[in-house]
């Protein structure tokens, strides 16, 4: 739920706000405005959040909110990511250019993260195969085989089966926060120029 509102909220607040009048975190050169890339900031924010909650969960309450800022952060950045890259590189090769930025890092991060990340992780923290077989002691007194089948032997319990995972997401997130920030500077001049041509547009009519 969280991730459908933010894709379809993210394109029309940050088509909005380039038209705002206000210089906080704007365009620069008296000019008003928040370019697009700055809701790549607050997307990367969202998701530090996201992680460092589900790191740190305890309650249904914190996996919950961390769940959904997570949904909204990843939602939030696929529609600014097909908008960005039409508005800064043209729609000469939008396809091209947009399965790089989108195709391409989504297959890396995800096999990276998802796959070698996340299952070392896992796997590290399940405990060795004559832990799931210790026999027990019954109720009379009698030694009795354990409960646990096979399938135990696979499982992981306990908070630190993805911890670590988050803490890596975690710090590749504030990596997201400095480069949307270097990207604001340097598409400044794009959406400066969205806007002059909006404005001299409006007048005409």
């Amino acid at each position: 739920v969280a991730q459908a509102i933010a894709r379809v909220a993210t394109g029309a607040v940050s088509e909005a706000a380039v038209f705002w009048k206000t210089t906080a975190f704007g365009l620069g050169g008296g000019v008003g405005g928040i370019p697009r890339p700055f809701f790549l900031v607050v997307a990367s924010f969202l998701g530090l959040i996201s992680h460092i909650l589900l790191g740190l969960a305890t309650t249904q309450g914190m996996f919950v909110a961390g769940a959904a800022l997570s949904g909204a952060a990843f939602g939030m950045v696929w529609p600014l990511m097909v908008l960005i890259v039409g508005e800064v590189f043209g729609p000469a090769h939008m396809g091209a250019n947009y399965m790089f930025y989108d195709g391409f890092t989504s297959a890396a991060g995800t096999f990276l993260l998802s796959k070698i990340v996340a299952q070392d992780v896992y796997e590290s923290h399940i405990p060795p195969p004559n832990h799931h077989h210790l026999n027990t002691t019954n109720i009379d007194g009698n030694l009795a085989a354990s409960s646990n089948n096979d399938d135990d032997i696979l499982t992981c319990y306990g908070p630190g089966c993805f911890q670590m995972t988050h803490w890596i997401v975690a710090a590749l997130t504030v990596t997201c926060i400095g480069t949307s920030l270097a990207m604001m500077v340097v598409t400044r001049n794009t959406y400066r120029q969205k806007l002059k041509v909006a404005q001299q547009h409006a007048h005409a009519h």
